[in-house]
């Protein structure tokens, strides 16, 4: 039994890792105002990550459909109906976009990583055209400067 609850857990994690993946960054600011602040109507959450409803109306019903966030309907009130909360599921997510070694893998690409990928891409297309221009010696010398950097690159990404 306790195999099942651990496989259970492990099997949520990993699922809670790719929904994380990929949340936008106001899918990301509701899921904590709800975990920061509580349920809320649809009014008071796009007030708490400063949006407008418009805006926060899909994000909000596709974080519903993925199983984060789910409703209550209140009655009465004077500015929807839908009482939005956060889910156990929800909540597990939160807690991989709040997890340091998490935030040190998603961060984006620094600006110089990005322009050596660009230049071991040009250095591929001059490899090509060297090749095709029949110069393979050329060719080699381009190919090799571009796995060099490749190389650089993985190592750096794995050093993170």
């Amino acid at each position: 039994m306790v195999i099942a609850t651990d496989y259970t857990l492990l099997s949520g994690s990993v699922a809670a890792v790719e929904i994380a993946r990929n949340l936008t960054e106001v899918q990301r600011e509701i899921l904590q105002t709800l975990k920061d602040k509580g349920p809320g109507l649809m009014l008071e959450v796009a007030v708490r990550v400063l949006k407008f409803q418009e805006d926060i109306y899909q994000p909000l019903r596709e974080l519903q459909q993925i199983g984060l966030v789910e409703t209550q309907t209140v009655s009465g009130g004077r500015f929807g109906n839908d009482l939005f909360t956060l889910t156990t599921l929800g909540d597990l997510v939160l807690r991989v976009l709040n997890d340091p070694s998490f935030q040190r893998r998603a961060a984006p690409e620094t600006p110089l990583a990005d322009a050596r990928k660009q230049e071991a891409e040009l250095l591929n297309k001059l490899g090509d055209a060297s090749k095709e221009q029949g110069n393979l010696e050329k060719a080699i010398e381009y190919y090799q400067q571009a796995l060099n950097i490749t190389r650089g690159l993985a190592s750096e990404e794995s050093a993170r």
